[in-house]
């Protein structure tokens, strides 16, 4: 038994480590692009070092709209705890979803305060809005990855119930 917890640990500090790895990888990159590109473009050092700390803010933000988020994820007031309790349990994907959709909000707004902040070219005074709709686009694909995948994998939907009815 103390085999299997051994090597399940290990397993799960060696898959964080790699995607501590990854991210980090990512990180560096796009802040190495970040201020290149800013050289060869000929900016000022004040403009390329927004270029330069943006992906560092970006996953700050991370942080932060993931923590707030887990906030919301909680069953609300007054809901009864258990079926015996004399009332339906509330869904806990919908209790997830509440938190998900939090996280979103906040996302959007503060990449709108850091594009605007850090991405901002005093020759293109509207360029930062290019960059912020780039931000949007990535966070409704993800609100997209979830409503799909939770389309094809919720027992509510047609393709899980097809599935069933064949079984």
């Amino acid at each position: 038994m103390a085999d299997l917890v051994g090597d399940n640990v290990g397993d799960c500090a060696g898959q964080c480590a790699d995607l501590f790895e990854s991210i980090s990888a990512e990180i560096i990159s796009a802040m190495i692009l970040g201020g290149v590109l800013g050289e060869k473009a000929g900016m000022d050092f004040e403009t390329k070092s927004g270029f330069i700390l943006f992906p560092l803010l970006v996953h700050t933000l991370d942080l932060i709209v993931s923590t707030i988020g887990v906030f919301f994820v909680k069953t609300k007031p007054g809901m009864p705890q258990l079926k015996s309790d004399y009332g339906d349990l509330e869904d806990p994907l919908d209790i997830l979803k509440r938190g998900y959709y939090v996280s979103l909000s906040l996302a959007i707004v503060g990449l709108f305060y850091i594009c605007k902040t850090f991405l901002y070219v005093e020759k293109f005074p509207n360029a930062y809005l290019c960059f912020f709709a780039c931000s949007v686009i990535g966070v409704l694909v993800s609100f997209l990855f979830v409503m799909i995948t939770q389309y094809y994998t919720d027992y509510k939907f047609g393709p899980v119930q097809s599935i069933a009815i064949s079984s």
